[in-house]
């Protein structure tokens, strides 16, 4: 299939309408650009605090109430997928999202400052459920792999950028002005989607000649009951990834890299561009590896080598070490990120697409709080050995349920059960 090629509910012709890897990219690029939106004023709220005369006390409420808006909209928005169009509830929730985060730049008061925040949160987290819920539901049989890549892909880009458009931002313009800038992106993707909507994702919710009847009854609870351990898998991955992120590549990581790898701002700074360009390179390719059937031969080996780099960070006194280590973690890290959502696609029924992503996201929202008061809770009592073991200990927690799950789902479609012909089609497919 070509790029040019449209599938089952994307409207016109190549000639007409835009092509489904256009599709994709703008899908990815509307959840790029609302984290982005928390991106662009990261280097901006300590300078904007400081022109009103707050405590550096105040950050810590203001990216606490970021985080809790968006943890509270995960399952909402997603649920609500079941009810409201796509395309609208999108535009809505972007149109919101840019809104308030432009006003924020009118306001001076630290309670009303916090507000701005957590609504800021609300609406950004309901994006990115939504925009996820539909590239998940939405993508091709045999090009999920290279879907998730390319959403993995273009949300690294937008958070580097992100940070340099802030950064550049209040150097030439000042503070207030970096939440206006910050919204803008936003907009200009609500632009394209009008000229050019991508038609085949947001009817990907829709039920479809080819999808199976509801089942009555007890039998539809029967199929959600089924389901259970998937998402339960499903979330233990999502919470122990965000885990390991907050905790590990803001935290913990950089903190053994000045004290340990004897690293510099600067050193670190470049480490971690190495790695961002490394995963860059390599996602479109494990993208197209994953597209012709890899899960746990492109899994396994990425979260060992993540494994393999925490036990050596603590003892890696060598700049250069250290550097390389840390940027062969971050590869990993973004090489395992894409199989769990290509099974979410193959395993949840698109109808509920939206409620699992929402508990997914919420679960990653609750690694994200929890990662960093254990980890550094454990590094002060133990330091570096006791901080990284706490990271691997939830990783390989989750990553071996993972992987027990999907293989256990190949080993069963392998042997289909004649009992399983009349349930749903995507609790048929394996990972």
């Amino acid at each position: 299939m070509t790029s040019r090629t449209l599938l089952p509910g994307a409207t016109g012709s190549p000639s007409r309408g835009p092509s489904l890897r256009e599709q994709t990219l703008l899908v990815c690029a509307l959840i790029g650009t609302s984290q982005m939106t928390w991106g662009v004023v990261v280097p901006v709220l300590p300078v904007y605090i400081e022109r009103f005369g707050m405590t550096a006390a105040v950050l810590g409420p203001l990216i606490a109430a970021f985080g809790l808006g968006r943890t509270i909209a995960n399952i909402p928005a997603g649920v609500l997928l079941r009810r409201w169009h796509p395309r609208r509830y999108m535009i809505v929730v972007l149109l919101g999202l840019a809104a308030a985060t432009a006003a924020t730049s009118l306001v001076s008061d630290p309670v009303l400052l916090t507000a701005a925040r957590l609504v800021a949160g609300l609406l950004g987290g309901a994006a990115v459920t939504i925009g996820f819920a539909v590239l998940i539901a939405g993508a091709p049989e045999g090009r999920r792999g290279s879907t998730m890549a390319t959403a993995t892909v273009v949300q690294m880009s937008s958070s580097a950028v992100g940070s340099l458009l802030g950064g550049v931002t209040v150097t030439v313009l000042g503070s207030s002005a970096a939440f206006v800038v910050a919204a803008l992106p936003v907009l200009l993707c609500l632009g394209w989607e009008a000229l050019r909507p991508p038609r085949h994702y947001w009817s990907a919710l829709e039920h479809r000649p080819s999808d199976p009847p509801p089942a009555p009854g007890g039998a539809g609870r029967a199929g959600v009951v089924a389901l259970l351990p998937t998402i339960a898998v499903l979330v233990g991955v999502s919470f122990a990834t965000f885990f390991a992120r907050f905790a590990g590549d803001q935290g913990l990581t950089p903190v053994l890299g000045y004290t340990v790898g004897g690293l510099t701002p600067l050193t670190l700074g470049i480490a971690l561009a190495v790695s961002t360009g490394a995963s860059l390179l390599a996602l479109p390719v494990v993208g197209r590896i994953v597209d012709r059937g890899a899960r746990l031969s492109v899994y396994l080996p990425a979260v060992g080598v993540v494994l393999l780099a925490l036990t050596v960070f603590p003892w890696a006194a060598n700049p250069w070490l250290f550097g390389a280590v840390l940027a062969l973690y971050g590869l990993a890290n973004s090489v395992a990120g894409v199989v769990p959502n290509v099974v979410t696609g193959e395993r949840v029924p698109r109808r509920m697409t939206g409620t699992v992503v929402g508990i997914t996201r919420s679960a990653g929202d609750a690694g994200a709080v929890l990662g960093p008061l254990l980890v550094f809770a454990a590094y002060d009592a133990g330091g570096g050995v006791a901080g990284v073991a706490v990271i691997a200990a939830v990783l390989l927690s989750a990553s071996s349920c993972f992987a027990v799950s999907v293989a256990r789902s190949r080993a069963r479609a392998r042997r289909p059960d004649p009992g399983e012909e009349d349930g749903p089609a995507e609790l048929r497919s394996s990972g």
